[in-house]
């Protein structure tokens, strides 16, 4: 996994942590489902939304190893908070902030939604949020539906919602406020 363009083009990013196991026990991944958005996704995505980036201030939710946020940080943003409910996968990302020169990153372990509301109560705004969550599961619990009026509350600019599974919705890039796509 590689951020595509910006002033990290080319790094390399670690991807999840190996699945622990102990004796006897069935294995579950680290990442909690975790896995990478495709790289030609991720790049359309980016094509679109690159001029609304530079000093903008980012939120990843369901950030897995936080190549969205990285990526959109590598391309102007000036800071990103990462949410991501896996504390491996927290730590996860602190590691690639590191390994990309960024000393602390600011990163959320926890519920996406309970983040987001205390993100609210706080009075924080962001010009822009990135939400690509394992959708399987999040369809399963209902819980999408409730996070993106959550997240668009706290958003200026836009809301990427990348959507990888054929029989779900597509890809939506919203404009809050308008309910127009760019």
């Amino acid at each position: 996994m590689r951020i595509g363009s910006g002033r990290f083009a080319g790094r390399a990013l670690l991807g999840p942590p190996p699945e622990r196991r102990r004796r006897g026990a069935v294995a579950h991944p680290v990442g909690g489902g975790t896995r990478p958005t495709a790289a030609r996704l991720k790049k359309s995505l980016f094509a679109v939304v690159a001029e609304d980036l530079p000093g903008a201030r980012v939120l990843d939710v369901c950030a897995g190893t936080g190549a969205l946020g990285f990526e959109a940080v590598s391309r102007g943003a000036a800071e990103c908070v990462f949410l991501e409910r896996s504390r491996p996968m927290a730590a996860r990302i602190g590691e690639n902030a590191k390994r990309l020169g960024l000393g602390r990153v600011r990163v959320l372990p926890g519920d996406a939604v309970r983040s987001l509301r205390g993100l609210a109560r706080r009075g924080e705004r962001f010009d822009a949020a990135f939400f690509d969550p394992p959708w399987s599961e999040w369809e399963a619990e209902g819980a999408a539906g409730s996070a993106l009026p959550d997240i668009a509350a706290l958003v200026t600019r836009f809301v990427a919602a990348v959507h990888p599974a054929s029989r779900s919705a597509p890809p939506e890039i919203r404009v809050p406020g308008t309910g127009a796509s760019p």
